[in-house]
């Protein structure tokens, strides 16, 4: 995980009133919270306070050395803040399902946001949906749910593990939601293929709006369900998924056939769409409008309900050409490999006398023939740079995640013969498969997962092939190519560098600081450009001398919500970065 350093003086504070079981306040408006061995969940502390006449807004998880636990979960109605401190070499707090089995809804879900119109934000924790007696969260475990209108939900730096039917879970109108640098691992329920799925819209069948979805650098894998299932048959405004890794995922890892504005990019797709569509779910299962195999890059055309909430004349005659022309979507310089142990496997599987249970497999690829005759036909659909067949070089244990071992380990079995297993019962299984599942045992006082995480020791996610993505950056999440012991939390005053820092907080409403330096004296300019590459605000302009740090409060007040870019300039040097207004 890319290591967030909060300042000394607060870490500092924290550890001064670590005492077991004990909360404390820490200014008025925030609440430094201890774990106590299974005692007293976390969801009793912030219920308890979210119900006094003036509730905290901000709790501060400090404990890393001892697993925070719920029994029926933190509902708020409010906005609200739970942020981890970060321990030695970056381990966040984890919260676990406590082992009671006293109420019905034990080990489901973990964190509830009601509030219309809140803004939620989740850092630096480590939600693990395996209780503390090493009782898996079978069933409808939910890590994130919300359920309010208009919601902002900003999640940084979180590792969701075994939550075995969605990671976040929403359903109001106009959410938007901002999801970076975070991982999702496995993500495996034996009782169905579909179920184990990191972001899920709930609302589709009532057509409830959704505002935006921002997807950056984070992993997923091992995965059942769907990476981003965030529009089925209701209307998303804007989704984004950018450098990040998908692998090893058994079902589709998208459900946006109806995405109006998409930006897909510099993301790796690997043994994605790996378990393919079987007889009965072809052809409609996973194509909702026009029959065929599913793809992981998946449109169609849009209906007229979702037409007329993007905006279109939908009593013209010409509604659908005119709801087809204002889309933008932008899948471009992504990577796309299926290893050749899964084709192989599934043809086997289809060549033996009539497959098993008369269920033949349809492999599912890049693009399927319809949608790659919308990018033919649509100017305003790119998709250039993609390598497909490209194979990245990930390191052996992700080889063995994906592989034929049928003895159960503790990760599960391989995925292969989980399919055999899942497609020769209904879709129903009776073991896992996973990477290096996290199997807490407190009894041994072994509780938390192990840190760092496998894939970064084991280096299985830094892949060997040469490839670097057109803004300079690894392909897909780029912090397995970070050396995270390597990083000065604090910058040296005095740079000669010509740098352009990410903004924050990013997302921002409405008021956000971005710093940059240059290398040599010269004439320089930072400038903000719209989406559509109008420039809408100079914040600087003049002369720009090295050994100087710039840093500039940007007030975008006047601007509506949206995606933006800002762009330093001297000379022949450019860099531009990406912030998002969210209003």
């Amino acid at each position: 995980m890319k290591r967030t350093i909060y300042p000394a003086i607060l870490i500092a504070f924290a550890a001064a009133l670590c005492l077991n079981g004990e909360s404390f306040a820490a200014g008025n408006d925030t609440l430094v919270v201890y774990a106590t061995p299974i005692t007293i969940p976390l969801d009793s502390v912030i219920n308890h306070d979210q119900a006094q006449a003036t509730p905290h807004h901000v709790y501060l998880l400090a404990s890393v050395d001892t697993p925070y636990t719920f029994v029926s979960g933190v509902v708020v109605d409010n906005s609200v803040s739970i942020v981890g401190v970060l321990g030695p070499n970056g381990r966040p707090p984890c919260i676990q399902p406590d082992p009671s089995t006293s109420l019905p809804t034990a080990h489901q879900h973990l964190f509830t946001f009601t509030k219309n119109g809140s803004i939620v934000t989740l850092e630096n924790l480590y939600l693990l949906g395996v209780a503390t007696d090493n009782s898996i969260n079978e069933g409808d475990g939910f890590g994130v749910t919300v359920t309010g209108d208009s919601i902002k939900l900003i999640i940084s730096n979180v590792v969701f593990e075994q939550w075995s039917q969605f990671g976040i879970n929403y359903s109001g109108n106009w959410d938007k939601l901002w999801v970076t640098d975070c991982e999702f691992r496995n993500f495996v329920n034996p009782g169905s293929d579909y179920t184990g799925e990191a972001i899920r819209f709930r609302n589709d069948l009532n057509r409830n709006p959704q505002d935006s979805v921002v997807i950056r650098d984070c992993t997923f894998l091992g995965l059942n369900g769907y990476v981003a299932c965030v529009g089925v048959t209701a209307y998303l405004k804007f989704f984004d998924f950018e450098h990040n890794s998908v692998v090893g995922v058994y079902k589709n890892p998208f459900f946006t056939m109806n995405a109006t504005n998409w930006i897909c990019r510099y993301n790796i797709f690997y043994a994605a769409y790996a378990g393919g569509m079987s007889n009965g779910e072809y052809p409609w299962w996973d194509r909702i409008w026009a029959p065929g195999v599913g793809s992981v890059i998946d449109l169609d055309t849009l209906n007229k309900p979702i037409a007329g909430q993007f905006g279109i004349d939908t009593t013209s005659s010409n509604w659908i050409a005119n709801a087809e022309a204002a889309r933008n979507i932008q899948i471009n310089d992504n990577i796309y490999f299926m290893p050749d142990s899964i084709t192989g496997f599934i043809q086997a599987w289809n060549d033996t006398a009539q497959a098993i249970n008369n269920d033949s497999i349809y492999t599912c690829g890049w693009m399927n023939a319809y949608t790659e005759a919308m990018f033919a036909n649509h100017s305003n659909f790119h998709d250039n740079g993609n390598l497909v067949g490209t194979d990245p070089g990930y390191g052996s244990g992700i080889a063995a995640m994906l592989g034929t071992a049928t003895v159960p380990a503790a990760d599960g079995i391989g995925m292969l013969p989980w399919l055999r297993e899942s497609r020769s019962n209904g879709d129903v299984a009776t073991h896992f498969w996973g990477y290096m599942q996290s199997a807490p045992d407190f009894s041994s006082g072994n509780w938390e997962p192990t840190w760092p995480l496998p894939e970064e020791t084991a280096h299985d996610l830094k892949y060997t092939a040469n490839l670097t993505a057109a803004d300079a950056e690894p392909y897909g999440d780029p912090r397995w190519f970070d050396n995270p012991e390597a990083v000065t939390p604090h910058p040296p005053a005095v740079a000669s560098r010509f740098t352009l820092g990410d903004n924050y907080p990013n997302p921002f409403n409405p008021t956000t600081t971005i710093n940059f330096t240059v290398a040599k004296s010269g004439f320089g300019s930072l400038r903000v450009y719209n989406i559509i590459g109008q420039q809408v605000m100079t914040v600087f302009e003049g002369n720009a001398v090295p050994g100087q740090k710039y840093s500039f409060n940007v007030s975008m007040d006047r601007f509506a919500s949206g995606l933006y870019f800002y762009t330093l300039q001297q000379g022949g040097n450019s860099i531009t970065k990406k912030m998002l207004l969210l209003k």
